[in-house]
């Protein structure tokens, strides 16, 4: 960098800096003032002496926002009127030149363009990635007019024609996720561009700025600081511009951002538990504005405005779908006569959604945990009867609970409900095989099991009710024990079962089950790939694992298999599922009939 010039500062400047709201804001202050001089200074070397007319410089991206970091490209835009300019003596070019090659000399990354006001509307139109960037046009030196007239164009043509790119909106996020995944079951995530990052943060801010949408019900505004904080950590780590958490870059991040370990964890682990904790957080704001945003595009064409009678404004018609549950513009929502306090609202509201597969408005969800009705589940131990029967049919939904566990838990609700489950929240897992972090992983356990078969095409349908409950419970709870420094989880969770089941009601005989299948949730896949399956010895250690009761053999053959499918497909390949089924089988016949 050059020992002098209106850049000169910046080095110092950078290597000061620490992650944080307030310094992204002055880093971006120092930013603009040096570049404020720096176009004073490439203004006078093309002869012209104070303040000239229809040429401005702006920038877009994080610096137009104030939250770029130390190093986060300089995206900047030369806008001007289409005029000549006679009175640069290098025209536009030789201005351009005098701005960006300092720039690149200060070793600063540079995303720049020269721009007329004709070209910034022509390309917002046609370029969805440049209209939504230029959303954030802001004037750094030059014509301020010229600038806010080209800021004001943008918006407008993206607000007039925002109706007819949603779906293109839509895609484009769609297909980041399935490049670059979510960014909150993720060890090793892109920070800006895998789902539920921040680049999802932005793409509210562009749906909401076209008027599809309110903004969301869900505040991101602190999971999106976050983003950055770890961000301007990393590349203080890496010292260059990197969006990929990679592991080896972890510890330290977690120690520039303060994770300490506390309670014995891993300070990396807190990390990507927070991390995860944000990216759920944006996840679920995306989904609700996309929603809103796609229910407003649906009506567009219907008549607007509240009902009137006799002049008087009637309040919208729910369709009440369930005691206290109502459905209004594709979303489920609490009727006018529920209380939000009230546990059975509440598990009426998530089972209908996870039986229909219709989403929950989150500030219904919201609320109700301000109103506690999660703390009212957990207080009103052991749980009626009602209560897990309701617990059950949400379990037994298959793939729509998913979004109802992440609504509950984006809400807070979840952990109000069953306090310990805090223990497993957006806890990551280092394990090579997994794919999700411990609580979600759980809720896709919980998905899959009601689809698994046993030997003979036994399914849930053919158990016992006792045991089918215990099936889809133990889906629900079999990694609570997984903890950093724990390496026994299996063994560490069935400790706990009893504790988290006795207040939810269940008998003791059901909660022996759910222990012993907590307990042995491994014990298949161990014993098919380490020992002989006719070999009556392992028929023995089958048998002592399970009682020798063969129903619950088949209980722990379809949560093996649940709890496998979940992961990467190393871990449940086709060799290994008729290993255990071989196994299963051998192990039946023998506990059935003693031969």
């Amino acid at each position: 960098m050059p020992s002098s010039g209106p850049l000169s500062g910046l080095r110092e400047a950078r290597q000061g800096f620490t992650p944080g709201a307030a310094s992204r804001r002055r880093w971006s202050e120092e930013i603009e003032q040096a570049l404020g001089g720096l176009w004073q200074e490439a203004l006078a070397g093309q002869g012209v002496h104070g303040p000239i007319s229809g040429i401005g410089l702006a920038a877009v991206g994080s610096l137009a926002r104030r939250d770029a970091g130390p190093q986060s490209d300089l995206d900047l835009v030369l806008v001007h009127d289409g005029g000549a300019h006679p009175e640069l003596e290098g025209g536009l070019e030789g201005l351009s030149n005098s701005l960006w090659y300092p720039i690149w000399d200060a070793n600063l990354e540079l995303d720049h363009s020269v721009r007329s006001l004709k070209d910034c509307r022509g390309i917002a139109k046609k370029d969805l990635a440049a209209s939504m960037s230029l959303l954030d046009l802001r004037v750094i030196a030059g014509d301020n007019e010229l600038v806010d007239r080209a800021a004001s164009a943008v918006l407008a043509d993206w607000r007039a024609g925002a109706r007819l790119r949603f779906d293109e909106v839509v895609a484009e996020q769609s297909e980041r996720r399935a490049q670059f995944g979510r960014l909150a079951y993720l060890i090793e995530g892109n920070l800006k561009e895998a789902a539920g990052g921040m680049r999802d943060a932005l793409l509210i801010k562009a749906v909401v700025a076209a008027w599809l949408a309110e903004r969301p019900s869900i505040n991101y505004d602190g999971a999106y600081e976050f983003l950055l904080d770890v961000r301007d950590a990393l590349t203080s780590v890496t010292g260059r511009h990197h969006n990929v958490l990679r592991l080896q870059y972890q510890d330290e991040v977690a120690q520039i951002l303060g994770f300490d370990g506390i309670g014995g964890t891993d300070p990396a682990d807190e990390l990507l538990a927070e991390v995860s904790r944000a990216a759920r957080t944006i996840r679920a704001a995306y989904t609700d504005v996309k929603r809103r945003a796609r229910g407003s595009l649906e009506t567009a064409g219907r008549r607007r405005g509240p009902r009137l009678v006799r002049g008087r404004a009637l309040p919208p018609r729910l369709k009440e779908v369930a005691p206290g549950v109502g459905e209004l513009g594709g979303e489920l929502v609490l009727t006018s006569g529920a209380s939000p306090a009230d546990p059975q609202v509440l598990f009426a509201l998530a089972g209908e959604a996870a039986q229909s597969g219709t989403p929950i408005r989150l500030a219904s969800l919201a609320h109700m945990y301000r109103s506690g009705a999660g703390t009212a589940v957990a207080e009103s131990a052991p749980w009626p009867e009602w209560g897990r029967r309701s617990f059950e049919r949400i379990l037994s939904s298959g793939r729509n609970q998913i979004s109802v566990w992440e609504a509950l838990d984006t809400a807070g609700l979840l952990t109000q409900m069953i306090p310990p489950w805090a223990e497993i929240r957006n806890l990551p897992q280092r394990s090579a095989i997994h794919k999700h972090t411990v609580d979600r992983h759980q809720f896709e356990v919980a998905s899959i099991v009601p689809d698994m078969e046993s030997i003979d095409g036994q399914s849930l349908a053919a158990l016992s009710p006792e045991r089918r409950s215990a099936v889809l419970v133990a889906a629900f709870f079999h990694d609570i024990g997984k903890r950093p420094g724990f390496p026994h989880h299996a063994q560490r969770g069935a400790t706990m079962i009893p504790g988290i089941l006795e207040p939810m009601g269940y008998p003791e005989s059901l909660r022996d089950d759910v222990t012993l299948l907590t307990r042995h949730h491994l014990l298949l896949g161990d014993l098919a790939t380490s020992e002989d399956p006719h070999d009556p010895a392992t028929w023995a250690t089958l048998s002592d694992a399970v009682g020798g009761d063969a129903e619950l053999l088949i209980c722990l053959h379809l949560l093996t298999q649940a709890d496998a499918s979940s992961c990467k497909p190393e871990a449940w390949g086709p060799w290994k599922a008729s290993l255990v089924r071989q196994l299963v089988n051998e192990g039946y016949v023998h506990m059935r009939h003693g031969a």
